[in-house]
């Protein structure tokens, strides 16, 4: 489809539909970071696979828009006043919620990455503690069997 048949009204129609998949996809980002923050981690993949949903989707609208980016600021001032304010409002509010969607994202990769470390560091301890007591284990003096108490000390 080239950029003279994508009329105002569907380019208008196209960017509402951006918008709403936004919105989605920012709950979806808020909802992803109270479960890294409530240590719910094992529901991060349902999340995921919404959110997987949601850019796939976004993605289908922008090869449905991509005919106007090469003469997009042509195409834009074309479009009668009503639906150009329409438009330009609806740019602002997508790209204010993906730049929030990006900045949660790359904090929420950053406390993934903390917590993994932490974690990490905590299995590393109990490797160590466990190793300590084989090696305890190894070098404590043999005791009788038979299960008679050695009382003479």
């Amino acid at each position: 489809m080239d950029a003279t048949k994508l009329t105002a009204e569907r380019i208008v129609k196209l960017l509402r539909k951006q918008r709403e998949l936004y919105e989605q996809l920012q709950h979806l980002s808020r909802r992803q970071r109270s479960l890294i923050s409530g240590d719910q981690p094992e529901q991060l993949l349902s999340i995921l696979r919404d959110r997987q949903s949601l850019v796939n989707a976004l993605a289908q609208i922008n090869h449905q828009l991509s005919p106007l980016r090469a003469s997009w600021q042509s195409a834009f001032d074309k479009l009668p006043e009503p639906e150009r304010s329409e438009v330009a409002a609806l740019l602002e509010d997508v790209n204010r919620m993906l730049a929030a969607i990006i900045r949660t994202d790359q904090e929420d990769g950053a406390l993934l990455s903390a917590r993994k470390q932490s974690v990490g560091q905590v299995i590393d301890r109990a490797q160590d503690g466990r190793a300590a007591n084989a090696a305890y284990g190894r070098s404590a003096p043999q005791r009788p069997s038979g299960g008679a108490a050695d009382l003479q000390g």
